[in-house]
């Protein structure tokens, strides 16, 4: 009897997930996050708290914030658990499906390529809605009774597709890949698929419910997403992406972006390869339903193009789904093809980190150095630069920050400082990203061109401290 040995794995794919996440850190953005961790805090304080916004109303994201601030205390440290737990879930999830599909080895490859992917390994540092949408979809793909009419089993996939709905609304768009499934009567039973659809009633009801006790308007939540969309950027779009037409920037999004870097190229010939031919019945149809979900998401974003910015966040089932496909693939190639094309993949995506700008609000940072090496001196600065670093200043204790017209004998710390008072000073420029200290350690940063080096060299707008006088 042949002894597996998948668990050789787990050494590699350790490493090279905790090299992302070196290479992606990025931590407190002053973002969501802080609107995340203002409902969290009122849930630690002072229960139960309906939310005031399309954020605080997450009640799967905030409660379990919460949960690490009851633990860790209200500090970095309770965001860093917070996002980390999340991103940790979302590689278990994605190992056992993988594995329940493919067998070990293909689940470990595909906790590889997805702990690696750029636009998942980033955000690993970052309290968010996304890992904890995709758990619960994943969650319920797996609930779902194959070759079965369970309706036990549907009901439970309906209450974790609830739940991920809870997370973030955008979790509805897969689930018109359940449709041409219902109407087919297979791979699932329509009886398990109608449970599961009381499940997701359920879990959306229990929360109207909860709205209506504290806030008298069952509605409460809706009425606040519905608020938050005519706020949207769609300017937006650009960011990050290569767009030609409508019908096709979706493709694009996928294809050419740092977000993905060469997943979606190498999932072409993994399709072409057709390793789904290989797999036992249910596991086929495992691989079926997450693909007529991913497949279905993708088209419903594309077609709702002038509904919902096209961040590559909105494809990230997409994604699994082809590390999963993709996996399948490498499990049946020959050991050094297969280590060629993994070295190729996650190289790629260790490029596409190393690219990254990890300090995104530089003079918020400078802010809270500054306050804290002269504490003994007024600092000030602008509300926006003052609002971004809010909780870090809370949380170091600093209390000499102001906000306004600076003072004789005070600092100000500005950036950009587009006539700011003061004294200017050499500009403090932000780090440069991994790939551009490489080139400085090298020697070769003044020979890169102009535009690559400002993005390589200095990511981002510097940062000043200012004397005024």
């Amino acid at each position: 009897m042949r002894t597996d040995q998948s668990w050789r794995w787990a050494v590699p794919t350790v490493i090279a997930v905790a090299i992302a996440l070196w290479l992606g850190w990025v931590g407190y953005i002053a973002s969501d996050d802080g609107l995340y961790y203002f409902g969290a805090v009122k849930w630690v304080d002072n229960p139960p708290y309906a939310g005031v916004d399309h954020w605080t109303t997450r009640f799967p994201v905030v409660l379990s914030f919460a949960a690490a601030i009851a633990i860790f205390g209200k500090g970095l440290a309770a965001f860093h658990a917070m996002s980390l737990g999340w991103f940790a879930a979302l590689l278990v999830t994605v190992g056992l499906t993988a594995k329940r599909i493919g067998g070990a080895t293909a689940g470990w490859i595909a906790v590889m390529l997805t702990g690696t992917m750029p636009v998942l390994a980033t955000f690993a540092s970052i309290v968010n809605c996304d890992m904890a949408e995709l758990v619960f979809v994943l969650g319920g793909i797996a609930l779902l009774p194959v070759g079965r009419d369970d309706m036990r089993k549907g009901f439970a996939a309906g209450i974790s597709f609830g739940l991920a709905f809870l997370s973030r609304e955008t979790a509805i768009l897969p689930l018109v890949g359940l449709l041409p499934i219902f109407l087919c009567g297979k791979p699932v039973g329509r009886r398990a698929l109608i449970a599961a659809g009381f499940g997701f009633l359920a879990v959306q009801g229990a929360e109207a419910l909860f709205q209506w006790i504290v806030t008298g308007d069952p509605l409460h939540r809706y009425g606040l997403a519905i608020n938050h969309d005519d706020k949207m950027d769609r300017a937006a779009n650009a960011e990050g992406n290569f767009l030609l037409h409508p019908a096709i920037d979706p493709l694009l999004v996928l294809l050419i972006n740092d977000d993905f870097a060469l997943l979606f190229w190498l999932l072409i010939p993994a399709t072409i390869a057709r390793p789904w031919r290989h797999l036992r019945g249910r596991a086929q149809s495992r691989l079926l339903i997450l693909g007529a979900m991913a497949v279905a998401a993708f088209f419903v974003v594309g077609a709702l193009v002038h509904e919902l910015v096209l961040n590559p966040r909105y494809f990230v089932l997409a994604a699994v789904t082809a590390a999963i496909v993709v996996a399948l693939w490498l499990v049946r190639l020959r050991p050094m093809m297969r280590a060629a094309v993994l070295v190729a993949l996650v190289g790629a995506n260790f490029a596409a980190l190393s690219l990254a700008n990890r300090h995104p609000h530089w003079s918020a940072e400078i802010l809270v150095e500054t306050a804290q090496a002269h504490s003994a001196q007024a600092v000030f600065t602008d509300k926006t630069t003052y609002d971004r670093a809010l909780l870090p200043l809370r949380f170091a204790g600093v209390r000499n920050v102001q906000v306004g017209a600076p003072t004789a004998g005070s600092l100000y710390v500005c950036g950009p400082c587009d006539d700011a008072p003061g004294d200017a000073i050499t500009p403090i420029a932000p780090p440069p990203t991994a790939i551009g200290t490489l080139f400085g350690v090298i020697g070769l940063d003044g020979k890169l061109p102009g535009g690559v080096r400002r993005r390589l060299m200095a990511p981002g707008d510097a940062a000043e401290v200012r004397t005024i006088r």
